[in-house]
């Protein structure tokens, strides 16, 4: 069964360098695209999954931003399940400095570089602790496309979501500073978990997908 990920703001497949799924699932990477000018959320969503072949049952597993993107699609698409990886499910899931942000319009003068590389500020925030670890969130951070974060931002600060997918799990760290944790009955922990779990804690990551496969029934 083919499954389609999708990364954080600005990133790419790198972050599920260390992911794995259990024999019989394809995993095919959704790389984002450049953004149309004043692009809507909704279009740029539709717009990517063009990437998706419908004519197949497939999955959809979303990591941060591209949690918020599974979502989006669920509106239009009919995946067999859909998984969120440090994520949230509406605007109510953005600690209260997101909901700040969106009102003053502070992140319109963040500059450009503070997006593209990394320091002691974004490793903490994303949880990015080994000398690995680092290295690799340099990577993302330095060939995350500025147009496409630009873009990105402030649509989600302003993400007004009122719709969530009947077959959906989601897998939160609980130290996570970006997007804190939230309990709830969807939500699987990954105890002491960053922003940056699916690399550094991949194997209870791996885990838990293949927990929520085997108890959704779902078969490649």
């Amino acid at each position: 069964m083919n499954v389609y990920f999708m990364s954080g703001l600005g990133a790419d497949e790198h972050m599920f360098l260390k992911t794995t799924l259990p024999e019989g699932f394809e995993i095919h990477h959704l790389a984002w695209l450049k953004p149309l000018k004043n692009e809507p959320f909704p279009a740029y969503a539709r717009r990517l999954a063009e990437g998706i072949d419908e004519s197949q049952p497939f999955l959809l597993v979303g990591l941060s931003l591209g949690g918020m993107m599974a979502i989006e699609m669920n509106k239009f698409l009919q995946p067999d399940y859909t998984i969120l990886i440090s994520s949230v499910t509406n605007r109510e899931g953005l600690p209260f400095w997101f909901k700040l942000a969106s009102l003053t319009g502070i992140y319109r003068i963040v500059p450009n570089y503070f997006y593209h590389h990394r320091n002691f500020i974004t490793a903490w925030l994303l949880g990015a602790q080994s000398k690995e670890d680092k290295v690799l969130l340099s990577k993302v951070m330095l060939n995350a496309d500025p147009v496409f974060v630009k873009w990105a931002v402030p649509r989600i600060l302003k993400w007004d979501n009122h719709f969530i997918p009947a077959k959906m799990k989601h897998v939160h760290g609980t130290a996570d500073v970006i997007l804190p944790y939230r309990p709830n009955k969807r939500t699987l922990p990954v105890e002491k978990g960053t922003h940056f779990m699916v690399y550094n804690r991949a194997g209870e990551v791996n885990r838990l997908l293949k927990d929520i496969l085997n108890k959704a029934g779902i078969q490649p």
